[in-house]
């Protein structure tokens, strides 16, 4: 093969990025992620800069909770790139940053992140003061008390993991997902985003974004729009989070008279939510001229939500190639010279596709395993300390 064969080959993605493929680029992040936490704390302990129930604790600050953020997102954004090194393709290409996108879907993700503050924000509150009150205290990050803090926190924590995160959860991880499904792939990708955050009390209102976020993702079929979305809800968080705590507003402990106005945002947000999803979808098959047959697809059941999110998310050559797949097999199996061939050709098939499962299980349960583990502990410090 000449180099310039070569060079072409390495420049294209992977020809089929699968479940095993997500969940490798997802494990090595976390891995990575860990490797650099503990280097971190190596390099704390070698400085002796005081750290735990010290009045001066350099991790109540918020310079280590940048750091701490800007180190878990490193991982996120260079194991794909690692991933791609070690399997000699640039897997990245086909995550949807190429994608062009029209305004009006900018315009619609920087609005969906902003109203999953008001759907889930009142929720994930509520979540909190109840796991306060069985005492479950949670390891959160101190609030920006000045404008240069502030400053600092929407670079590191919203506008950093906006496109980090996005990049990790629903450019590959996501994507690799729904070689089981569509909705497979939007629902498992939003809980393992969920769970990655190691905390109880930010499990629900993580969910729920990685879900949004993941809906962008195959409406639009570009990655902008969930990078959007991402830095849209961080920011609003941080904007209120500042105003609240500079004006001396506790919003974290619900009160009785807290209780009702959660509510009305609450539904409201959800609404609105809903509304704007909505419209995008239906701009998205229109665009693609598929309103006819997603019309055509009954019910409002699992399957029928994974046929509408296919439908929507495939391309036209992910569609083709896919069908060429099916057909290929159907000519080996039906073309063959002797039924004893024609078994043999079944069953090799089959045990081809057995053997992918398992990779694709074992894939999976690890990527869950791991930072479940994390989860669990940090779950049964919160209740100790």
């Amino acid at each position: 093969m000449s180099k310039k064969e070569k060079d072409i080959q390495i420049n294209k993605p992977l020809e089929k990025f699968g479940v095993y493929d997500g969940s490798a680029v997802f494990i090595g992040a976390y891995i990575v992620m860990l490797l650099l936490q503990f280097l971190l704390y190596i390099v704390l302990t070698i400085t002796k800069v005081p750290v735990g129930e010290a009045e001066n604790a350099f991790d109540k600050t918020v310079a280590y909770a940048c750091i701490v953020v800007a180190i878990n997102e490193v991982a996120f954004l260079v194991a794909p790139f690692l991933y791609s090194k070690i399997k000699n393709r640039k897997v990245y290409l086909g995550c949807g940053l190429a994608e062009r996108v029209k305004p009006t879907y900018l315009l619609l993700a920087a609005a969906t992140g902003l109203l999953c503050l008001f759907a889930f924000g009142p929720v994930s509150t509520l979540v909190n003061s109840l796991f306060a009150n069985i005492g479950f205290s949670a390891s959160v990050s101190p609030s920006a008390t000045t404008v240069g803090e502030f400053i600092a926190y929407v670079v590191i924590s919203a506008m950093v993991p906006g496109f980090c995160e996005e990049f990790l959860f629903r450019g590959h991880v996501q994507r690799g997902f729904t070689g089981r499904g569509y909705l497979f792939g939007l629902l498992t990708s939003s809980l393992l985003f969920a769970i990655m955050h190691g905390s109880p009390v930010q499990l629900v209102y993580q969910f729920f974004v990685g879900a949004m976020c993941g809906l962008l993702y195959i409406f639009t079929r570009s990655l902008w729009t969930s990078v959007i979305a991402h830095f849209t809800s961080n920011l609003a968080v941080l904007v209120l989070d500042f105003s609240l705590t500079s004006a001396g507003v506790n919003y974290v402990t619900v009160t009785g008279e807290l209780v009702g106005i959660y509510a009305g945002v609450t539904v409201a947000g959800i609404a609105l939510l809903v509304g704007a999803m909505y419209l995008l979808y239906r701009l998205a098959a229109k665009k693609r001229d598929l309103y006819g047959e997603l019309k055509q697809i009954k019910g409002a059941s699992p399957k029928a939500w994974n046929a509408r999110l296919t439908l929507l998310g495939q391309t036209d050559e992910e569609r083709a190639k896919a069908k060429e797949e099916q057909a290929f097999r159907l000519s080996q199996i039906e073309g063959a010279a002797t039924p004893e061939i024609k078994e043999m050709l079944i069953q090799r098939y089959e045990s081809e596709d057995k053997k992918l499962n398992k990779m694709d299980t074992r894939g999976i349960i690890l990527c869950f395993a791991i930072p479940g583990v994390i989860f669990i502990l940090n779950t049964i410090l919160g209740f100790v300390q």
